[in-house]
């Protein structure tokens, strides 16, 4: 048996006691519920499934990790591990009802809404589902076993299986955010004066679909082709290296088989498409040759390996040894993760840049850092006028993640909020708050 289709209904009277969200994922296996609470009044503990009659299914605590939701709601006691992901399976043929109830600190227990599902095979539509838990709250769980050794994420925020099989894609209001977040990066460049492009850095599942569970289905059209499509139709200089990679990607692995990012070498080709860009552009650089750099292979548990218990698996990987380096580390704010910055300086002259990014970021900082005179990474998703007002630079880089491009950013207050970040864990900005 398997769930064909899953529909999500909260319940408005939720709002009285709090806020939320919550999403119904499908796979070979059953069903993922997965979301964040938040409570008014009192802190949210528990999540319980139920069935359509009303039995206890599953009971799960409100504990996962939500640094989105920190950012979104930083006054909220709770807001940082607000997220709950539990796993279920049908066990019997039928329709299926789940209902999701919150239980608060204070004692209430409140309606949090209720999933339908349609289960497809022998006796669909013929009695009441029966379901059985499968694990709750396993970081395990959100590996998927590919071929060959091949590891892949699932059971994420993103759905990025749901976007890579066609379940999921830019709804209305993701296409007109998008559109209005690239029209004004355009127009704040052309302000600014520097040269901006955007680089998607491809799901690993793009790259190398081969090696998927033989029951995953590709789709040729994601959600990254309706955003290059939004793109195309504006002017705006994005890019989105899949065929350089599918191209080179025979003479080298370019994604660990244990990690959801690329390797240093999937990273060089990012970094080439990038400053080949920027030549075309008008901007002189010294680019990197792949003479000046010694592959070194290596093994990584990567962030997929490592979340396998009580053995992480490990996998092949490979990194850099620049046969020169002439750039130093001239800043860096110690902040994990998002509101991390680091700054990069070298003797000479030459352009400047300044990167805007996510996790596939830091691979790039090798090769970026001998390239520019000047090179600042900032660890966000967003586009900060401020720090490019500030810094002046040649050249701006936006590296997204194609499984993140379903959330759209909004840069308005990204200074305020990017600084309030970095103070929430323990750190700053090297930048001056405007006066």
């Amino acid at each position: 048996m398997t769930i064909e289709r899953v529909e999500v209904e909260l319940s408005p009277g939720f709002s009285d006691h709090g806020r939320g969200q919550m999403r119904g994922l499908t796979d070979v296996e059953g069903l993922t519920v997965q979301g964040w609470v938040l409570g008014h009044s009192s802190l949210p503990l528990t999540v319980e499934l139920s069935d359509r009659l009303g039995r206890t299914i599953v009971e799960s605590p409100i504990d996962q990790p939500r640094e989105d939701i920190a950012e979104a709601f930083p006054d909220v006691p709770g807001a940082s591990h607000c997220g709950f992901v539990v796993n279920i399976s049908p066990s019997a043929p039928g329709s299926g009802r789940v209902g999701v109830r919150v239980a608060f600190e204070d004692g209430s227990s409140v309606e949090f809404g209720s999933l339908d599902c349609e289960l497809a095979g022998e006796g669909t539509g013929s009695g009441e589902a029966a379901w059985s838990v499968v694990t709750t709250n396993n970081e395990s769980q959100k590996v998927l076993f590919g071929q060959e050794g091949w590891l892949y994420l699932r059971r994420d925020t993103n759905d990025i299986l749901g976007q890579h099989t066609g379940r999921v894609t830019l709804g209305p209001e993701e296409r007109a955010g998008w559109r209005e977040v690239l029209e004004a990066r355009v127009r704040e460049s052309e302000r600014l004066g520097v040269t901006w492009s955007c680089v998607v850095a491809p799901d690993k599942e793009s790259v190398y679909p081969e090696y998927l569970p033989e029951e995953i289905s590709p789709v040729a059209r994601r959600p990254i082709h309706e955003f290059l499509d939004l793109a195309a139709g504006i002017g705006a200089p994005v890019s989105y290296p899949l065929e350089r990679l599918l191209s080179a990607k025979d003479e080298c692995e370019l994604y660990p088989r244990t990690d959801t990012h690329w390797n240093y070498r999937g990273a060089y080709h990012a970094y080439r498409e990038f400053c080949e860009v920027a030549l075309a552009r008008g901007v002189a650089l010294d680019l990197l040759e792949e003479d000046d750099v010694e592959w070194i292979d290596d093994v990584t548990e990567g962030d997929l390996g490592s979340k396998i218990h009580p053995d992480p698996i490990v996998g092949p990987t490979i990194r850099p040894s620049l046969r020169q380096n002439r750039a130093r580390a001239v800043a860096d704010n110690g902040v994990v993760n998002h509101g991390h910055v680091e700054c990069f300086e070298q003797p000479g002259g030459g352009p400047s840049c300044v990167m805007f990014g996510e996790s596939f970021a830091l691979f790039l900082l090798p090769f970026l850092k001998e390239t520019f005179r000047r090179l600042v990474f900032v660890h966000t998703s967003m586009f900060v006028s401020e720090i490019l007002e500030h810094e002046r630079p040649d050249v701006v880089l936006s590296l997204p993640l194609e499984r993140f491009l379903i959330r759209v950013p909004n840069d308005e207050h990204a200074l305020d909020e990017l600084r309030a970040t970095a103070r929430r864990k323990g750190g700053d900005l090297p930048w001056p708050a405007p006066s």
